[in-house]
Parts: C-alpha cells; structure tokens; sequence
C-alpha cells in the first residue's frame, strides 16, 4: 500500500508540476513582449569550426521574423518535424513578409551549424545557439533535462522586436501538442 501511495503521489506531484510549467510558459512569453528591448546574445556556428556572437536586437529590429525554437538539435521530433515544417513552408512564409527565419536550441554553436548544414536549411533557416540560456531565461521556457538546460518548443514571430504571435508546444493544460509550434500553425497567424 505504501509503495502504491507513493507512486500515486509521483504521478500526481509530476503531473501538477507539468501543468505549472505550460501554464507558466504560456503566460511569462506572450504576444506584445518586447524583445528589442533584451540584450540577449547567441551564437552561430561558421566553417572550420569557429563561432561568431550575435545580438539579438539588431537582427530584430525595422523586421518581421520568425524564431522557433527546440528543445535539442538532432532529437527525433525536432528533425522529423518542427525544423523541417519550416524548411518546406519557407517560401510560403516569405510570401507572408518574413524576413528571416531563426532556429534556437541550447545546444552549442557548432552543433547547430552541423544540424542545420545536416537539414538542409543553408539560406531558409538560420541556426544560432542560445548556449547561455538568455533567451530561454528571459521567455520563462526553460527545462532541465538532466545536466542540461534546455527549452521548451515553441515558434513565435517578432514584428520589429515585439512578439506578435506565440506559438508553445504544450498547452496551458501541460499536454503536448508540438504541431502548435509547426510552420504551418504559425502561416494560419500571419
């Protein structure tokens, strides 16, 4: 009995904490946010293994930009679907005005260079890595997955640095539903 009280109060105690987090998600990165405002800096991976900082608020501003951003590089659900629903959607979302599309993950900068040479995404997407955590700080998205920081998925557009549109991929229920975040949700709000 014990053993099964236990378990009971896992599941629960998960549970709670789930729904917590998506609701925190939900509310903390919302339309009208600001980011122009952020010093936020992340990194992109160059050839020959070398990396360059990139600001944020200059890429934003004067605009319209979508960021997406994944829990890992490389992950099953990330690569099958999320990244690649904005490769296909690309010239569909230029047609929309959009003037770049950024892809961000925890993961270091050369992992996201090789990602995204591996996807096929040279011109479409630009990957940069937020190995600091800033941005994923500053949204309220972060997630801890063993000894690494990693975000929640999410797409949102950003309208010369404010964002316009929040795409998360879990509900405010903490039930996941990752095609919120998939370019073709994101085409519907533009």
């Amino acid at each position: 009995i014990f053993s099964m009280f236990s378990l009971l109060f896992v599941v629960v105690f998960s549970a709670t904490i789930l729904s917590v987090n998506a609701l925190k998600m939900a509310t903390v990165a919302k339309v009208g946010l600001d980011l122009g405002a952020a010093n936020i800096v992340l990194k992109e991976g160059l050839p020959e293994y070398k990396s360059q900082e990139v600001e944020l608020t200059p890429l934003l501003k004067g605009r319209k930009v979508i960021i997406l951003t994944v829990p890992g590089a490389f992950t099953p659900g990330c690569s099958k679907s999320h990244l690649p629903s904005f490769i296909n959607n690309y010239d569909a979302l230029k047609a929309k005005g959009v003037d770049e599309i950024i892809c961000t993950a925890t993961n270091d900068a050369y992992v996201m260079h090789f990602w995204g040479l591996q996807q096929g995404c040279e011109g479409k997407v630009r990957m940069l890595s937020d190995n600091a955590g800033g941005l994923v700080d500053l949204l309220g998205t972060v997630k801890q997955d063993g000894c690494q920081k990693r975000s929640e998925r999410y797409t949102m557009v950003v309208d010369d640095g404010v964002v316009t549109s929040w795409h998360p991929g879990v509900g405010t229920d903490g039930v996941k539903q990752p095609e919120n975040a998939w370019a073709p949700k994101v085409l519907e709000s533009l």
